[in-house]
């Protein structure tokens, strides 16, 4: 089921939500129904409405205003929901779904064609929705959302540092790119000029056998190094790799969405990040001084990972969250097997470093 299609069926799915409402309450009115099943009708079909409703925008991929919206109305209700018991917030989030669905139909229009015809199966949109469940990561999630809507896109950015990829063999680079069209996530500022990284073969197949287990994947377990000189500021571990892979669902019991995590100052603003590490591989702590090819960690599944790879960006501040990604130009690499000095990098090309310029643990 692509996106487009997945949008129209959950748009069906709220309207038959509100035809419901309507049924239980004109029923109540009428022949008195008990008031013990009108209040569960009533509480399941409300809660799937704005689930549904507000989970739209991140279904076909909408702007981050209304991804906003999504994340605040879902809040409010979950607050209302288990804490509060305010009607205020319950009643504030089912507006904020009434509105997202009247406007929705506007966002087909501002969509690629090839994102409206991306594959992603039912589930992977479910474990989305049953991410506000988790408090951990709706509260991160709320966070990131207000951080993102109060960064701006640099002006002008010039590049300080010297920068080598963080491996040591050749990956192919599944999301990411300096243009709009191969971006990771163009809405989202700090991730603007993010990649993803797997290792495929000759098929371009990302494990052997089913894919059924971590250690299918190539990439599996494979050395992430630093890509230049710095210090690390920032480690994360104790995030469990999740265990399913190659399922398309997203870990929503995960604690934190970016699993184990490492961030490295190499300049004063420049700052790499990268993240999904294997839990308990890491080989350096905050405050080490590394070096450039230095062995960081292992590449896992931790966080919001549907397979094993590697998440790769940087961004001109320390703090994840208020940050503005980067664009940076790697230097001496193979791209689709041409050396080049020094390069950008995008969406299919299979990168690797020059092998005069591979270093080893240190």
């Amino acid at each position: 089921m692509n996106r487009k299609e997945t949008f129209l069926n959950l748009k069906k799915i709220s309207n038959l939500a509100l035809v419901i409402l309507l049924l239980v309450t004109i029923m109540e009115i009428v022949i008195n129904l008990p008031q013990d099943l009108v209040n569960i009708t009533r509480l399941i079909t409300v809660t799937a409405f704005v689930f549904i409703t507000l989970s739209l925008p991140w279904v076909i991929n909408a702007k981050i205003i209304f991804k906003s919206l999504s994340v605040i109305g879902i809040s409010l209700y979950v607050f209302d929901l288990v804490f509060l018991d305010f009607s205020l917030l319950a009643g504030s989030a089912i507006i904020l779904g009434g509105i997202t669905l009247f406007i929705s139909d506007s966002w087909n229009n501002t969509k690629k064609e090839e994102e409206e015809n991306e594959t992603l199966p039912l589930k992977y949109y479910l474990s989305t929705i049953l991410i506000y469940l988790n408090p951990f990561q709706l509260l991160q999630m709320i966070w990131h959302t207000i951080q993102n809507t109060r960064l701006s896109e640099p002006e002008s950015f010039q590049q300080q540092g010297e920068y080598t990829l963080p491996f040591e063999e050749e990956w192919i680079v599944i999301n990411g790119g300096v243009e709009q069209k191969d971006s990771h996530s163009w809405e989202v500022i700090n991730q603007r000029y993010a990649y993803d990284f797997v290792v495929v073969d000759s098929k371009n197949r990302s494990y052997k056998n089913n894919g059924d287990n971590l250690e299918d994947y190539y990439c599996y377990g494979k050395n992430v190094l630093s890509p230049a000189d710095g210090e690390v500021i920032k480690v994360k571990d104790g995030i469990r790799d999740y265990p399913n892979p190659g399922n398309m669902m997203l870990d929503f019991l995960a604690k934190d969405f970016r699993g184990n995590f490492v961030m490295i100052k190499h300049n004063d603003q420049e700052y790499s990040f990268m993240a999904h590490f294997i839990p308990g591989s890491f080989k350096v702590k905050e405050g080490d001084i590394v070096k450039r090819g230095q062995i960081i960690g292992k590449c896992g599944n931790s966080g919001h990972s549907t397979e094993p790879h590697l998440h790769f960006h940087f961004q001109d501040h320390p703090n994840f969250y208020l940050g503005r990604g980067i664009p940076i130009k790697f230097k001496d690499l193979k791209i689709d097997g041409e050396a080049k000095s020094e390069s950008y990098i995008k969406k299919e090309e299979r990168v690797a470093p020059l092998e005069e310029f591979k270093v080893k643990s240190i």
